[in-house]
């Protein structure tokens, strides 16, 4: 009896041994499942002029103020910023839609942060390399340069560029451009 006994706790404690070890193991692998996820997720950054997100890569390549200049098409000053965006996703997407996507950018008045208007895209001869393309869907893996210009009242206040993780993600990092 006493040995029936034995081995029934015996038993039972081999039971429980290995029901608290298969326990064990879903926990370390929803541990590791969630550091992964958070991985994923602290993966976007913005640094040194470059965008990371899951599904591209944006590189801000210059910067430059143009003076207005009706006969190309520009009633105000702008601010010019040329781009390339590199496709990280599976499926093909536009280097306009990343930084439409992900960036805002204002300027501050004295009462008011202003939101900048995109301008008229710059004409000048020098920017057709970045125009020729900056509509067309990119590949996977492929990478496209891109322009995008914004109008300009004030040419002496410094622009500040806003990285977020998509139009309503989170905010990643901020860029003061000056316009001197």
């Amino acid at each position: 009896m006493k040995k029936l006994l034995s081995l029934g706790v015996l038993t039972i404690c081999s039971v429980a041994l290995v029901a608290c070890s298969g326990n064990s193991n879903s926990s370390k692998d929803k541990k590791e499942e969630q550091a992964t996820s958070e991985k994923k997720k602290s993966s976007a950054y913005f640094k040194d002029d470059t965008l990371k997100i899951d599904m591209a890569t944006l590189k801000i390549l210059s910067t430059e103020v143009l003076p207005s200049d009706t006969t190309l098409y520009r009633e105000k000053p702008q601010l010019v910023i040329t781009y390339e965006v590199t496709n990280d996703s599976d499926e093909p997407i536009s280097a306009s839609t990343v930084w439409i996507a992900c960036m805002d950018i204002t300027q501050e008045a004295e009462n008011t942060i202003n939101k900048l208007t995109v301008g008229m895209t710059p004409q000048d001869e020098k920017f057709a390399e970045y125009t020729e393309h900056q509509l067309d869907d990119i590949k996977p893996g492929g990478t496209a340069k891109a322009i995008i210009s914004y109008d300009l009242d004030d040419t002496e206040t410094p622009v500040n560029l806003k990285a977020t993780q998509g139009m309503a993600g989170k905010e990643l990092g901020q860029k003061k451009i000056e316009l001197k």
